[in-house]
């Protein structure tokens, strides 16, 4: 029919159209991609947001950099020989140790740990490739601090910082040697997490110290190293750190290592140099906690206090007429409950100087039975003397 063969011919003529146009288009396409310009090598294409659009250099830059910098070098290896024995004294074997230590001066003095150096048979300083065989100056074991000297070596000392200045949330800034010589020098960061702490109670070698606590990563092989603030002083001796809470070793503990405050570090170093062994002022007494929930004393309970349990003859405490069960409730006007705040008190003070101290005293109280009423004390203030003594 005349009508079927018209249709076939005007679906062939828009075919043939269809195929025109979609020819044209690739050609565009091909041309476009072969002579369209292309943008720079490195370029970058709009829309696309890069973070350096934003960050400026100075704020990519650590700002631990320059620290590290500037004390890495007064940082030293301690390599230690000691002599291992056992039964009847008998000597078995040399054995070899590592620690840190930190130029304090620029004739030659180091300040490490006493523990890194304790039984040692020979003591060598490093710095960097240089190896030099160490003097032993003098060192206390309670402190946790020794001193070495390698006369004649310019190595940079430390700059010494004020650590009563430190708070909270400082940054602070570990170096040392971490398991020896193979990670000389190594950089750990964090904060100040605590101050003032007490081990006492875990026995400690540094239990007498008001410590510095960190969470910059202290491990074996640090002790004696540098703790610093970001201004690059050094406030503090890396000492220690808790490992385990004491339950069989099974449970891990991070980030809790402590230093020696260098306030504290300064003083015992000079006496340790000039005298060979360490003065604290003391007024020669000994004292315990009393843990109450009661600050003023009751019939049914002593107040929260620190109990004298002893006092030496002759010394200052016993001429200023302090006595066995007294218990001192303040120092200098200031509320006491511990004995570490009576120590710290005193050994803020110089020789000669005195403080005064309120005492509540009660008549045979430790003869007072568990189920009987606490009698009445009396307060007594007393004036006492600081002097300097060992130990």
């Amino acid at each position: 029919m005349q009508w079927d063969g018209d249709r076939r011919a005007l679906r062939e003529r828009w075919l043939r159209r269809i195929g025109m146009a979609a020819f044209v288009l690739a050609l565009l396409l091909i041309g476009y991609r072969v002579f369209a310009p292309r943008p720079e090598e490195g370029a970058r294409r709009p829309g696309i947001a890069f973070a350096a659009d934003t960050a400026t250099a100075d704020m990519l830059v650590s700002p631990f950099k320059a620290v590290y910098e500037q004390v890495s070098p007064s940082i030293v290896g301690i390599q230690v020989t000691a002599r291992a024995s056992a039964f009847g004294g008998r000597i078995l074997a040399l054995t070899d140790h590592a620690g840190s230590g930190v130029m304090i001066s620029d004739d030659g003095y180091v300040v490490t740990n006493y523990h890194v150096v304790d039984g040692a048979e020979s003591v060598h300083v490093v710095q960097g490739d240089a190896v030099y065989r160490a003097e032993f100056v003098a060192g206390d074991a309670g402190a946790d601090i020794a001193v070495l000297r390698i006369p004649g070596r310019e190595i940079p000392a430390a700059k010494a910082g004020d650590s009563d200045a430190l708070t909270v949330g400082d940054w602070a800034l570990v170096i040392g040697n971490p398991l020896g010589e193979q990670f000389a020098n190594t950089l750990t960061v964090g904060v100040i997490s605590g101050l003032g702490r007490d081990l006492s109670d875990r026995g400690t070698r540094a239990g007498q110290a008001s410590l510095i606590q960190t969470n910059a990563a202290i491990n074996a092989g640090n002790s004696g190293g540098g703790l610093f603030n970001i201004s690059g002083e050094l406030v503090g001796i890396t000492s220690m750190k808790l490992s385990n809470n004491g339950y069989y070793g099974y449970a891990s503990i991070e980030g809790i290592g402590f230093a020696l405050p260098m306030n504290n570090v300064k003083k015992i170093v000079g006496d340790l140099i000039a005298y060979g062994r360490v003065l604290y002022p003391r007024i020669g007494v000994t004292m315990r906690d009393i843990s109450s929930p009661s600050m003023e004393p009751t019939p049914e309970m002593l107040p929260k206090s620190v109990w004298v349990t002893a006092v030496e003859p002759g010394l200052p405490a016993d001429r200023a007429g302090i006595r066995a069960d007294d218990l001192v409730l303040s120092v200098d006007g200031v509320r006491v409950t511990t004995a570490v705040e009576i120590q710290n008190a005193i050994r803020a003070r110089q020789e000669g100087e005195k403080i005064r101290m309120m005492l509540y005293r009660i008549p045979g109280l430790t003869g007072i039975g568990v189920d009987e009423p606490i009698p009445a004390g009396e307060f007594v203030e007393v004036l006492v003397e600081i002097v300097l003594m060992e130990g």
